[in-house]
């Protein structure tokens, strides 16, 4: 059996290739489609998904909750709650599925509504129901790759997941190159879903036939319901939280400043969104070898983990944004799709700030999801959505975008970032969260040092020279944090920790190599 070190390098490996991969595409998806189709399309785009991700409220965070109460079983073999917990799992996504749609079909004819300056585009209401429909039928297999998931296996979903929006990426440009039709363009999105869900759902059955062959209908014991219940009624708050600082920003930036304002947000998000996949892929990938670390290591050795993996958060954290800071405008104005397409710097700074702050909770929310902790976070999430739309509202009218990031970055700042570390160490590690809140304003401040470096070193840079120029500034903001980090943290205890976690991957490349054992 393979060891938590070698799942959360495999997961983390195909997590970044696979992701590297979808990133590429679907840049170069967004720009054909920038010049096949109109702004408005575009923004309709990020619109229609952003309700969407409003819509999937009705799955009421049950999923983390569910794979939380697979780990102890999986960890010892129990294949008769394994099997009751997913009959669970799938009688709830079934229903959950439904009710988007239903939810879908009611919201279709009022679409418009949340449109400032209704563009003149035909079957809006046909296009916005196909978006529902990817969505609902999600839900009808993908529960089974949960499962695979939480037996620390998530490269399995994770491949086939990249596999699929490859093929999809590609021929969705096939589709704009030759017909220049948005139908088809997202019959592609809809036939991709459908059959990545069926696929995994085929894989899951093979790796675990004991989820289809055992006999009766066993039931999940009262115990493991009731942590369900509790951590579901967490998961809700922390849903709307999620639902609040991207979807519903776009909503009202929509509403109140226009669809070209959301089309270019869009642009951005595209960029922004595509890290965070990243980040996120990478700190998901060891959710469950966490998980399993919490049921059979002391406490002493957890935390000494989360210390290194909240290292590696600040370096990651860093890395991304130090060069998305340099190098968001000149790539989007030279290379992507050109100077119409482009915020002011200020704009570009406070983006780049709230996806760094957003970021650096990545190893905190990991260990809060690995011990099932999210009961002690619930109001922290009521509390985070309270304060980023108010201040949205508040600020939108008269600073538009910029005043609708500021708003996420102060409730991420003065809530989340806070809320999060005090409950993880008070319920999780059991100790004073000081060095923790220390650390972190220590990482905070050095990156901050970094950044200035390498924007002033970037500004020397002339704009005259093109795509030289471009790539002198990436040499720059990629180094600048990787030498920063190296010269100040390479005799700490976390830095020597993640060299031998390293080292260790490094003599197991074989057996990485070997993903189907």
């Amino acid at each position: 059996m393979a060891s938590r070190l070698e799942n959360s390098a495999r997961n983390v490996l195909v997590a970044l290739c696979g992701q590297a991969f979808s990133i590429i595409l679907a840049f170069v998806t967004r720009g054909i489609f920038a010049r096949q189709l109109s702004l408005e399309y575009m923004g309709l785009e990020n619109l229609f998904s952003n309700v969407l991700t409003i819509l999937s409220l009705a799955d009421l965070g049950v999923a983390s909750a569910i794979i939380f109460a697979l780990y102890r079983p999986l960890a010892e073999e129990n294949h008769e709650q394994v099997r009751a917990i997913m009959r669970l799992f799938r009688n709830v996504y079934v229903i959950i599925g439904l009710v988007i749609i239903a939810a879908g079909l009611v919201l279709t004819p009022y679409i418009d509504v949340l449109i400032k300056d209704t563009p003149d585009i035909p079957y809006l209401k046909l296009y916005f129901f196909m978006f529902v429909a990817n969505t609902g039928i999600s839900y009808f297999f993908s529960y089974k790759g949960c499962l695979i998931a939480a037996d620390q296996k998530k490269y399995i979903v994770s491949l086939n997941q990249y596999a699929f929006q490859i093929v999809m990426c590609i021929a969705q440009i096939a589709v704009l190159f030759v017909t220049h039709n948005y139908f088809l363009f997202l019959c592609c999105m809809v036939g991709s879903t459908l059959l990545q869900n069926i696929s995994i759902s085929i894989i899951a059955n093979r790796m675990y036939p004991y989820i289809l062959k055992g006999k009766g209908k066993p039931k999940v014991d009262p115990e493991t319901i009731d942590q369900i219940k509790k951590n579901t009624f967490a998961m809700v708050l922390h849903r709307v939280a999620g639902v609040a600082n991207t979807p519903a920003s776009s909503l009202i930036l929509s509403s109140f400043v226009g669809i070209h304002a959301i089309a270019l947000y869009g642009n951005y998000m595209l960029v922004v969104n595509s890290m965070t996949r990243v980040v996120d892929q990478i700190f998901d990938a060891v959710v469950a070898p966490l998980g399993n670390l919490g049921v059979t290591e002391s406490g002493e050795r957890q935390y000494q983990v989360f210390k290194t993996c909240f290292f590696v958060n600040a370096f990651i954290a860093a890395f991304i944004s130090i060069p998305m800071l340099c190098l968001f405008n000149p790539v989007i104005t030279q290379i992507w799709l050109g100077p119409d397409y482009a915020f002011p710097e200020i704009v570009v700074v406070l983006i780049v700030l709230l996806f760094y702050l957003k970021e650096m909770r990545c190893a905190a929310l990991s260990f809060t999801s690995a011990y099932g902790l999210y009961w002690y976070t619930r109001w922290k999430a009521v509390v985070e959505t309270v304060v980023m739309l108010s201040l949205s509202l508040l600020l939108v009218l008269k600073f538009e975008v910029a005043g609708v990031v500021f708003a996420g970055i102060i409730s991420t700042t003065c809530v989340s970032s806070i809320y999060e570390g005090y409950m993880l160490f008070k319920h999780g590690f059991k100790k004073s969260s000081k060095p923790y809140f220390a650390r972190f304003y220590l990482y905070v401040g050095f990156t901050a040092i970094l950044a200035l470096v390498a924007w002033f070193g970037c500004a020397a840079v002339p704009d005259s020279l093109g795509m030289a120029g471009i790539l002198v500034k990436l040499v720059v903001s990629v180094a600048v944090p990787v030498l920063g980090f190296w010269a100040v943290f390479r005799k700490t205890q976390e830095f020597a920790e993640l060299k031998s976690m390293m080292m260790r991957i490094f003599a197991k490349l074989p057996v990485l190599k070997r993903f189907a054992k």
